[in-house]
């Protein structure tokens, strides 16, 4: 095979093995149902590896139930995979791979399966099952599987007083799957411990990322991926610059022209109560707000420009500190670039500055 074609076909078989194990899905982020889906095919996959070949090897010796068992299991573990891919439904999924391996880890155990070595298969029960239910449902379903375990070997006849077993064998068996579970729980706790501070770190960094820190209100970044999500036709531009900013830093210091735009930020979200709204700081002494399409549109925007002209922070001496707002107004129209849009607010937010300031300049799209 030539070296072309033999990368090739390892590509394919590489993305095909990852949307297998994803559920169909090519690129994953890193989350608890994500993670469970990669689990639960996994399970899927390997259990019809092992599940088949058993079966066909019990069925050769004549083990027609035991046969039939594992075969069957391979076949409810290709539809839950099949299923998974269609639905998404995790919860569901997970019960399907739970409960018939419960159901065959006990049969195994009272039947002895293949040669009495029935048994060995029991411990892979504890880490599957804390993972796919979690610690607590988890950790009840494994003492309960426990319980079981006990009832089908020291209450019922088995094959292990017929095959000449150790009479410490069944007690070693309940000692070494209670050690297992015991680990288990400690490796499935420290996981999901992790795994809660790796999604809590990303929701921080993300927020960082997407939020302005001295305002708490959205950056561009913010915006822009917020804007991306709404299914709005026409909202409004508002792009905003508070006039003669530079005085207030100049004449009070920067802290108190820190407040004065966090008095701004929490003006504008007071304000903008009523109306569908994204705020953001576009940089420094300016703000962008896109409102869902409404018809009162200069009337908010004069509103916002009367009442930043009206509210004012007091210095430690008692000085108020007062500023006005310039505000230039559009509107974003279906299938139109927010850059486009914006230039046309910023020549309007310019003419309001060039006129006088404190006042709101709106220009229609052509």
């Amino acid at each position: 095979m030539p070296k072309s074609k033999a990368i090739l076909w390892h590509r394919k078989w590489k993305l095909w093995f990852s949307t297998t194990l994803n559920a169909g899905e090519i690129n994953h982020s890193f989350t608890n149902s994500s993670r469970r889906a990669f689990i639960i095919n996994l399970f899927c996959l390997v259990g019809v590896l092992f599940t088949v070949p058993l079966g066909i090897l019990s069925l050769a010796k004549g083990n027609f139930l035991v046969g039939t068992s594992l075969l069957t299991i391979a076949a409810i573990y290709t539809l839950n995979h099949l299923y998974l891919r269609l639905t998404k439904n995790y919860l569901f999924s997970a019960n399907v791979i739970l409960y018939p391996l419960y159901t065959l880890m006990l049969y195994l155990v009272y039947s002895g399966g293949v040669n009495g070595t029935g048994h060995v298969w029991i411990y892979c029960v504890p880490p599957v099952s804390l993972f796919l239910h979690g610690l607590k449902r988890g950790l009840l379903e494994v003492f309960l599987f426990i319980l079981a375990l006990i009832f089908i070997l020291f209450f019922l006849d088995t094959p292990f007083d017929r095959l000449g077993y150790h009479p410490d064998l069944k007690s070693r068996i309940i000692y070494s799957f209670v050690l297992i579970a015991f680990l288990s729980t400690i490796y499935e706790y420290i996981s999901s411990r992790f795994n809660q501070s790796l999604q809590e770190l990303s929701v921080q960094l993300e927020r960082a990322a997407t939020t302005d820190p001295l305002t708490g209100l959205l950056n561009r970044r913010g915006l822009e991926q917020q804007l991306e999500q709404r299914d709005w036709a026409a909202p409004a531009l508002l792009l905003m610059d508070v006039d003669h900013f530079k005085h207030i830093n100049d004449e009070y210091g920067h802290e108190y022209g820190d407040a004065y735009l966090q008095l701004v930020a929490a003006t504008l979200e007071e304000q903008l109560t009523k109306y569908p709204n994204l705020i953001s700081r576009w940089g420094g002494e300016e703000f962008l707000v896109v409102l869902e399409q409404t018809a009162s549109k200069m009337d908010v925007a004069e509103s916002i420009r009367k009442e930043i002209a009206r509210v004012h922070l007091i210095t430690q001496q008692g000085e108020p500190i007062k500023a006005t707002i310039s505000i230039g107004v559009t509107e974003l129209k279906v299938g139109e670039s927010v850059i486009r849009a914006l230039n046309r607010a910023d020549k309007a937010l310019y003419e309001a500055k060039n006129s006088g300031r404190n006042k709101v300049v709106m220009t229609k799209s052509k």
